[in-house]
């Protein structure tokens, strides 16, 4: 017994002694323009414009507020008309969001010089605080989903939940790729937890899949997670579809990865930005919409 303690203290005083203090540099801070940005089919266009932030250190509501850059210039063109777009204030929670649109749009739609349409591309420029960004996003042809519907009985215990069923005829040219978002009840448009998807194993079939509630990223996880994927009896659904490039999806498909990619052994994911010399991503979405009412 004297000899184990003894063993064990001889290990405690090893250990102690490859004890090091380490210095941690921290890597070099470059302040990019991040782009949350989008246009769909019959919108006009619509952007978000913060700053990123350091990767170590607190954040306060105050650093969230100041992280919005205003007073930005921003152009938008669909290659035969430019736009620069007005920026449009909300205050909310006492920070100032700014959101960049036409304004035209809610005035005289009609009158809106560029609106979302198939198979069109649209350049991006934006310039603020001496940084300079610019993309390139294209809506793509629409291939909407076949039909959707519902399935009961899907967890014995609770008979209220149902599941949203879909069917979809993949073309038989590869290389499509769609993004979802549901609302429930009129509720807001949420994307899925994994909302991309790509044809690469279906192209060219008709197939049924079921699709998941989209879920609000930022409430708790345990909302989140409550019944998650399902719907209820009662509830009206509405379904947004969206086809979008391939450069949307890999924007998306890299960045929910790593948001899903949570733990002790997940490894770091690069999201794949389509920005030039910036963050964030310059969307094209050619939607389309199904409702679907499920009774009590």
């Amino acid at each position: 017994m004297r000899k184990n303690i003894l063993y064990v203290l001889f290990i405690s005083i090893v250990l102690a002694s490859c004890e090091k203090d380490v210095l941690f540099k921290e890597p070099k801070f470059d302040e990019k323009l991040v782009v949350e940005g989008h246009i769909e089919t019959g919108q006009p266009p619509y952007i978000i414009l913060t700053r990123n932030t350091k990767y170590y250190g607190q954040a306060s509501l105050n650093d969230i507020g100041n992280s919005f850059v205003h007073n930005a210039i921003i152009k938008v063109s669909n290659g035969i008309d430019t736009v620069t777009l007005t920026e449009m204030t909300i205050d909310t929670a006492g920070i100032t969001i700014g959101i960049y649109t036409d304004p035209t749009f809610f005035i005289n739609p009609s009158a809106t010089k560029i609106l979302g349409q198939s198979n069109t591309s649209y350049s991006l420029w934006i310039e603020a605080g001496g940084l300079k960004v610019s993309s390139v996003t294209t809506i793509p042809q629409s291939y909407p989903l076949d039909s959707i519907w519902y399935e009961e009985n899907v967890v014995s215990t609770k008979p209220n939940l149902v599941r949203l069923m879909c069917r979809y005829t993949d073309p038989p040219e590869l290389g499509q790729y769609a993004r979802y978002f549901t609302s429930r009840n009129n509720q807001a448009f949420l994307p899925g937890y994994s909302s991309v998807f790509e044809d690469n194993l279906i192209n060219g079939t008709t197939f049924d899949f079921p699709l998941d509630r989209g879920v609000n990223r930022n409430a708790s996880d345990s909302s989140i997670f409550k019944d998650y994927g399902y719907f209820y009896k009662g509830d009206t659904i509405t379904l947004k579809w969206c086809n979008i490039d391939y450069y949307t999806y890999k924007f998306y498909r890299t960045l929910e990865f790593e948001l899903n990619n949570d733990g002790p052994f997940s490894s770091p994911v690069m999201v794949q930005s389509n920005i030039k010399n910036g963050l964030g991503v310059w969307a094209g979405y050619n939607t389309s919409f199904k409702t679907l009412v499920i009774p009590h």
